[in-house]
């Protein structure tokens, strides 16, 4: 589906949706004001059939430029679909001085990739090694694919993008039609067209693009293809056509077995309220099938049937959807899958339609106007997880676009109660609790869950300093009540000067979030682009107790702060010569979970100032 070589070293250049995959790579790397790599030279030269099938050629060199790029070139591993998709691929080292080093074929390793098909391995993978690259050398890699049969019949889409924080000294991008070229819609941004040219029933197109100064990515900037540079190509219309493909695929799928009917008349009992049948049927998938996130080779698109699930006991997102539709069809209750991008950071579905963007599915119940992430383990019924929420989808059998309901300050809350007690010594003791709804909810209940018990003290003394220690009591993360709540009791070696004089630190207590991030994030001097901004309400409220021999100096003041989409009120009380309270609410209510650059602009100096009261201290002795 998906071509992302240099996601596999830097940042996405090549996201390309046919040909090889990527079934792994190194990690993408932080960015620098010194790129570890960069692309000579990348040249793509596909043609497609009206059918869908399809032919590429492309020649890539890579220029390692630090160490950290020659260790993320020296390993690339690609994959394709055995019956779908044919694979070559020619490497070689290209050394400074002029030398060539090839990589003979028997060096390249074979092996099989999983699917999402129990026992079905129809995915294969060449991993080739540069064992002699050095900076300045070049990794060179030529491949030729074919799609010998299309995923979807009658279907071509075709996506490439070049981020701008990739330096591309030459690349140009050949695509030739077969038959009708007006069947092939095409978008672009960001490059130079040739004149396309026809002959013989073929026209061929050919763009170009170069970019000589990488541009370092924003923080927190939002993705979005329509402001990057791309070329994408689809013999689809609209996403209602998406809609249209899968909803022939999933068909047959959720069918209503006895044994699933028993188990959905099992699970709902007595109870009658169908909303409530829902969430019991909703809860019995999400603990009980365990989520495997498999999704190469031809199980990328097509699932399992339901009751193949209910027997395997396990399955990818799409599995989910196909038990979850099938248990609440047997209570009577109709829902329908939701094709929707997770990827982090993108919200909006780009111009070009392509059965190829997505990477995950949910379920939507309309009778409940509701979403549902069955593999959100510890998402409660009607609850998105962040990386669903806001997001522009495909709504599959009712042919058109949505957006899931996004984070908003009344269904996202983080409270934090603390009382402190300073030790003579200077240590403290803490008793905290810490209550949530929405989707840090979902959050707090994974990090408990997923924390083993005995690790607490080694967590502590990571986020407090050397000689930490603290135990957490989990509540019932397992449990989707719509409110979680867990607590802790920590001991902090080092947090005040006595006697004194001296300050408290700002953070007066261990919290599972940041106040400062929260509202300003990296809180960049300027924006150029978009940014990814949050929404919700946060509250904290500490009390400090001194030691009797102490007593408080001074107190930041109290003051309420407000900034376009967020408010923040700080106060300080000191009901005792040695006893403090701090009570801290920050409410964010963005109209989006994009925010603009320009408005980041207007609302910076209003952030910095809540930041920097948010680093205030108190003056004791």
């Amino acid at each position: 589906m998906k071509r992302a070589w240099i996601a596999a070293v830097l940042l996405p250049l090549l996201l390309k949706s046919a040909g090889a995959q990527p079934a792994s790579a190194p990690a993408p790397s932080a960015p620098s004001a010194s790129p570890p790599l960069e692309v000579v030279k990348e040249s793509v030269d596909m043609e497609a059939a009206p059918d869908g099938r399809s032919w590429q050629v492309e020649e890539v060199h890579y220029r390692p430029l630090t160490s950290q790029g020659v260790e993320a070139l020296q390993t690339f591993t690609l994959s394709y679909t055995q019956g779908y998709q044919t694979l070559s691929v020619r490497a070689y080292t290209l050394k400074k001085d002029g030398r060539r080093i090839d990589i003979p074929q028997g060096d390249m390793l074979q092996g099989h990739g999983d699917t999402s098909q129990p026992g079905f391995e129809d995915t294969r993978t060449l991993t080739v090694v540069y064992p002699s690259l050095e900076i300045g050398d070049q990794a060179v890699m030529i491949t030729q694919t074919q799609q010998l049969v299309p995923w979807f019949p009658n279907v071509f889409a075709f996506t490439q993008s070049f981020p701008r924080g990739v330096v591309v000294r030459e690349a140009s991008i050949a695509f030739t039609s077969q038959g009708n070229d007006a069947a092939f819609h095409v978008t672009t941004n960001g490059v130079e067209a040739d004149p396309p040219l026809t002959a013989g029933g073929k026209t061929r197109h050919v763009w170009r693009y170069h970019n000589d100064t990488a541009q370092i990515p924003e923080p927190e900037a939002a993705t979005d293809i329509r402001d990057t540079p791309h070329i994408a190509i689809t013999t689809l219309p609209d996403y209602a056509d998406v809609s249209r493909l899968y909803t022939g695929i999933f068909q047959g799928h959720t069918e209503v077995t006895p044994e699933i009917s028993k188990l959905a008349a099992q699970v709902t009992g007595s109870e009658r309220d169908r909303r409530a049948q829902a969430r019991l049927l909703y809860e019995w998938v999400s603990a009980n099938i365990r989520y495997v996130n498999i999704v190469l080779g031809a199980g990328g698109f097509v699932p399992h049937k339901a009751a193949d699930v209910l027997k395997n006991g396990y399955g990818d997102c799409k599995d989910h959807v196909m038990l979850l539709e099938a248990l609440l069809a047997a209570k009577g209750i109709k829902s329908s899958p939701v094709l929707i991008r997770a990827a982090a950071n993108t919200y909006k579905l780009p111009p070009a339609a392509s059965p190829f963007l997505f990477d995950h599915l949910i379920t939507y119940i309309p009778e409940f106007k509701l979403f549902a992430d069955s593999t959100a383990r510890h998402a409660p019924f009607g609850v998105l997880p962040e990386s669903d929420a806001g997001k522009e989808v495909v709504m599959v059998g009712a042919a058109k676009t949505a957006v899931t309901p996004a984070i908003s300050v009344t269904n996202s809350t983080i409270g934090a109660t603390s009382t402190v007690t300073v030790n003579a010594d200077g240590s403290a003791d803490t008793e905290s609790k810490y209550t949530a709804t929405g989707a840090p909810a979902v959050m707090l209940r994974a990090l408990m869950a997923g924390m083993q018990a005995d690790q607490d003290g080694n967590y502590f003394q990571t986020v407090l300093g050397p000689g930490s220690d603290g135990k957490f009591q989990r509540g019932e993360p397992e449990k989707l009540a719509e409110t979680y709540e867990f607590s802790a009791h920590y001991h902090t070696q080092h947090i005040a000067n006595i006697p004194g004089p001296g300050a408290l630190p700002p953070a007066l207590a261990y919290k599972p979030f940041s106040l400062t991030m929260m509202l300003g994030l990296t809180l960049p001097p300027s924006r150029q682009a978009d940014y990814v901004c949050a929404s919700g309400t946060y509250r904290e409220d500490v009390t400090v107790t001194l030691p009797a021999s102490a007593s408080v100096t001074t107190l930041p003041p109290s003051k309420s702060y407000v900034a376009e989409g967020a408010v923040m009120d700080v106060a300080y009380e000191n009901p005792s010569p040695n006893v403090i309270r701090q009570r801290i609410v920050l409410k964010l209510d963005r109209s989006a979970p994009v925010c603009s650059a320009a408005g980041y602009a207007k609302i910076r100096p209003q952030l910095a100032q809540m930041v920097s009261a948010l680093s205030a201290q108190i003056l004791y002795k």
